[in-house]
C-alpha cells in the first residue's frame, strides 16, 4: 500500500496552488454601463425569449456582461454582441445561477472600444418567471425587451488594476471594523486558526491511515 502522506501531501500542494491562482487574478469591475436611459420598470417573462438592443457602448477589455434579471434558479443566458453583421463578442451562461438579482454572463475578451453595437439575448426556457428591470420602451420602439417592452439593464465588466492579493490589505482592514474589538489582526487570527485547524485534522487523517 503506498504511502498515505505522499496523497495528502500532493493534495494540499494542489490546494496551494489553486489559492495562488486565484490571488493572483483580478476581480472584475464595472467599465461602463448600459445606453438606455428612462423611468425603472419591470416585467416578466416565462423564458423562450430572444431581443436586441441597438446603441450599447461596449468598452474595451470588457469580459462579463451583467443583466438585471433576476430568478431563484435561473435559466441559460446567450449573449452576442453585433457591430454590423460582425460579432465583437460573445457568451454563455449557464442554467441554475439563480439566488440574486442581476446574472453575469462572461463574453470573450473585447480587445477595442466599440461605441454602437447591439447586443442580442437569449433566454433559454425557464419553470419560473423571470423579472427583468430597466427602463420603459417607447412604444414604436423595437428594441424593447420580453415583456412588458422593458429595455434590460446592462453593466460591463473588466479585470481591475489590481489583484486579490494587492487588495488583501485593504480587504482586511474592512473585515476587522465593526466588532467590538476591532482591528485588522481579528482577520490574521481567523487565518491563523483556519490554518491550525487544517494541520490538525492532517494530523488525525495520516495517523487513522496508518
Amino acid at each position: 500500500m503506498r504511502d498515505p502522506r505522499v496523497a495528502v501531501l500532493a493534495g494540499l500542494a494542489v490546494t496551494v496552488l489553486a489559492i495562488g491562482t486565484v490571488l493572483s487574478r483580478s476581480p472584475l469591475v464595472v467599465a461602463g454601463g448600459s445606453s438606455v436611459r428612462g423611468r425603472e420598470a419591470f416585467a416578466y417573462t416565462d423564458g423562450n425569449v430572444s431581443a436586441c438592443q441597438q446603441g450599447e457602448p461596449l468598452p474595451t477589455g470588457t469580459s462579463a456582461i451583467r443583466l438585471a434579471l433576476a430568478s431563484s434558479i435561473g435559466p441559460r443566458v446567450r449573449l452576442k454582441a453585433l457591430s454590423g453583421s460582425r460579432v465583437v463578442t460573445e457568451g454563455e451562461r449557464g442554467a441554475g445561477w439563480g439566488e440574486g438579482e442581476t446574472v453575469t454572463v462572461p463574453v470573450r475578451r473585447v480587445t477595442e472600444t466599440v461605441r454602437d453595437v447591439r447586443v442580442c439575448t437569449t433566454v433559454g426556457a425557464s419553470f419560473e418567471p423571470l423579472r427583468v428591470v430597466g427602463p420603459r420602451a417607447a412604444a414604436s420602439s423595437p428594441d424593447g425587451l420580453l415583456a412588458g417592452r422593458v429595455l434590460l439593464r446592462m453593466e460591463y465588466l473588466r479585470a481591475g488594476p489590481k489583484s486579490w492579493l494587492a487588495l488583501a490589505p485593504s480587504i482586511a482592514r474592512r473585515l476587522g471594523l465593526g466588532h467590538a474589538a476591532p482591528g485588522t489582526w481579528i482577520v490574521f487570527m481567523l487565518l491563523a486558526l483556519v490554518i491550525a485547524t487544517s494541520a490538525l485534522a492532517m494530523r488525525f487523517t495520516l495517523r487513522g491511515l496508518r
